[in-house]
């Protein structure tokens, strides 16, 4: 009898140290997406700028040289809201926008920067904000941008589409940090500029039917997740939302603007612009 019942309580043990270690385990998980994966497109100003301002305007002033001296009316900027070595393969910036040439009264060159940001309060509602190279690079965490140039027929139709009614008819308010570019339901920043690429260059406010041609035509991120990441993502940040991918998870990143660019013979180049010492 004794021995039956110090086998139950082994047992129990055996169970409840398991059951411990998977939580622990199932934890740090939850902390390393928290920490990690939090910003792989994180569409926000808000937070504590790494550098100085001083440094910052410094590096919005080179971006505008880089663009004006090259006569760009109209580009695509990213910056990396993380350290590069935190990024999932595949991934090299977390927030894109689209920059415009609107010189100052007085002439001098300078861009304006259209963005999707989220809220602050609720974080899964987004708004389209317009700002200025200084604060588009106040959260970034590395001393370089990715610049994407369309051909200069597309950098004028960019210009009169964002500066039309037009601008924000495919944009969905509801926000997802991983949003899916096959599926209509979310939207982060760079699935925003997608899909605004396509309406004007699809000619069509449709995102039912964008979607279903992205289907055929484009190849999104892939970004590696397990049974038990997918679960405890949206535990731990209420933005890391799967509700929109069946399969692998798919999200928009630089490198898919630039492809689709490239696809519709629309791209000049795409390349990095380093802004200062690592």
């Amino acid at each position: 009898m004794k021995s039956s019942l110090g086998k139950i309580l082994f047992s129990m043990n055996i169970l409840r140290w398991g059951l411990f270690a998977l939580f622990l385990s199932a934890s740090m998980f939850g902390w390393h997406i928290h920490t990690v994966y939090r910003q792989i497109v994180a569409s926000s100003p808000i937070g504590e700028p790494l550098f100085e301002r001083e440094l910052l305007e410094t590096y919005g002033q080179k971006i505008i040289s880089e663009l004006a001296s090259n006569n760009v009316r109209a580009a695509i900027i990213s910056r990396s809201g993380q350290p590069r070595k935190k990024l999932p393969e595949g991934v090299e910036y977390t927030h894109s926008a689209f920059w415009l040439y609107e010189p100052k009264a007085d002439g001098t060159p300078h861009y304006a920067v259209y963005n999707l940001y989220h809220g602050e309060e609720n974080r899964l509602i987004s708004s389209l904000v317009k700002d200025d190279p200084a604060d588009f690079l106040k959260l970034t965490r590395e001393h370089d941008v990715g610049i994407i140039i369309p051909d200069s027929k597309t950098q004028m139709e960019l210009i009169e589409y964002i500066n039309s009614p037009r601008y924000g008819e495919v944009h969905q308010v509801n926000y997802s940090l991983i949003s899916n570019p096959f599926d209509s339901r979310y939207q982060n920043c760079n699935e925003f500029m997608l899909d605004s690429l396509a309406a004007m260059v699809w000619g069509t406010p449709n995102s039912s039917v964008i979607k279903e041609r992205f289907k055929t035509t484009l190849k999104p991120t892939e970004l590696k997740s397990s049974f038990i990441r997918r679960r405890i993502g949206p535990i731990v940040d209420e933005r890391l939302i799967v509700t929109d991918h069946e399969g692998p998870l798919l999200t928009t990143t630089r490198q898919t603007l630039a492809q689709f660019l490239s696809d519709e013979g629309r791209l000049e180049k795409a390349y990095a612009l380093k802004l200062g010492r690592d």
